[in-house]
């Protein structure tokens, strides 16, 4: 493994954009007859196997339940993502990962993500992008507009605004990035420091 990279935030922060933008340029940067490297995105929850599939039918329902639910597949798909592709790949990108406890109930939150980022892989290129739940909300609500989707369950501002107080508890080690900007901005953010650093 040369680069595990996450890009995580709260729903409507661009995590995919970002992520998929990373990705590209890693494939854009490669050379077609000398790049041997295997470069891999994986954005969870995924539609590609079990564990990702039952993780999204849980959050388009309400209910304590179906949040338990949805968390215990959440966290299965992406050992599921780690357990494939981290032995195996160069580069390896994520889009959301770590900051999953910022959803448990707030005396759960630190000792979670202390317990996950012991027994999990981290990175020196974890990357949060942070953003009002405000705007997250116009995000989001445009996109289901667009696409014609449903809106999760943690889809609310009430939602929002407790899981980014939680993530500021916990992302103190990541690098964060302000997600209101100009998602050209960002990536030319997060490539500069992925090319410029080399840890």
């Amino acid at each position: 493994m040369k680069k595990f990279i996450v890009i995580d935030g709260l729903d409507g922060s661009g995590k995919d954009t970002q992520s998929q933008f990373v990705f590209e340029m890693y494939k854009n940067n490669s050379n077609s007859e000398t790049f041997d490297e295997k470069i891999v995105l994986r954005s969870h929850p995924e539609t590609d196997n079990y564990y990702g599939l039952e993780c999204h039918k849980a959050l388009l329902k309400e209910g304590k339940l179906n949040k338990i639910i949805a968390t215990i597949f959440y966290a299965l798909d992406i050992f599921h993502s780690l357990i494939l592709y981290y032995p195996k790949s160069d580069i390896l990108i994520f889009s959301r990962y770590l900051l999953a406890p910022a959803y448990f109930p707030t005396i759960m939150v630190k000792p979670a993500y202390i317990l996950f980022s012991f027994i999990l892989p981290t990175s020196n290129y974890m990357f949060y992008l942070d953003l009002s739940p405000e705007i997250a909300i116009e995000r989001i609500t445009a996109r289901i507009t667009d696409k014609n989707q449903k809106l999760q369950s943690f889809e609310n501002i009430e939602s929002l605004k407790k899981t980014r107080k939680k993530i500021n508890l916990i992302s103190s080690d990541w690098i964060k990035i302000d997600g209101s900007k100009d998602k050209n901005e960002i990536k030319e953010e997060i490539e500069n420091i992925l090319l410029n650093n080399k840890q």
